[in-house]
């Protein structure tokens, strides 16, 4: 059975599930990430909340509608356009999860990822919460470096389980 693709942000691929795994994603993420995440909700019936947690924007406030107000975290960007990732986003959750039956949506906020993640997943009563492994390099070792690991981060500041996906697998060599 295939996904089917949601319109946008917040909008169900299928019918909405009872219960929900969150997956932190980004842009460029590796596919396994999602999928290891897919196949986690499939095996507990659950459905797939992608989340997007934009670490360039800070919440300040929120609207007398609910709508969160947010502002750039660098003051050079004030002022700028936002950098619209929606479509992009969407295109990767849905190329990982094309084969997957799975029911999935794709959400956002901003501020710092495992504080994002973690309030999600209370504000949804998620089962779990899938991150995967830093990204390699030296950007992905400083971003640790200054924020710390989101997976221990998650794993010591909040109740749910957290499944890191390793991402960057070496082969041996034998």
């Amino acid at each position: 059975m295939e996904s089917q693709r949601p319109s946008g942000y917040g909008q169900w691929s299928g019918g909405e599930p009872e219960h929900c795994i969150v997956v932190g994603i980004e842009p460029g993420q590796d596919h396994r990430v999602i999928q290891r995440a897919a196949e986690m909700a499939t095996a507990m019936d659950a459905g797939l909340r992608c989340l997007w947690v934009d670490s360039t924007q800070i919440i300040f406030d929120t609207g007398a509608d609910g709508s969160i107000l947010t502002t750039p975290l660098d003051p050079d960007q004030l002022g700028t356009d936002a950098i619209v990732l929606e479509p992009d986003l969407l295109d990767l959750v849905a190329e990982a999860l094309a084969s997957s039956p799975v029911s999935w949506r794709l959400d956002h906020t901003s501020g710092d990822v495992a504080t994002g993640l973690a309030k999600a997943a209370h504000q949804w009563d998620a089962s779990m919460v899938v991150v995967g492994t830093r990204r390699p390099g030296f950007a992905g070792w400083m971003n640790e470096v200054v924020g710390g690991s989101i997976a221990a981060r998650l794993a010591h500041t909040q109740e749910r389980p957290v499944l890191l996906v390793p991402v960057h697998v070496r082969t041996s060599r034998t």
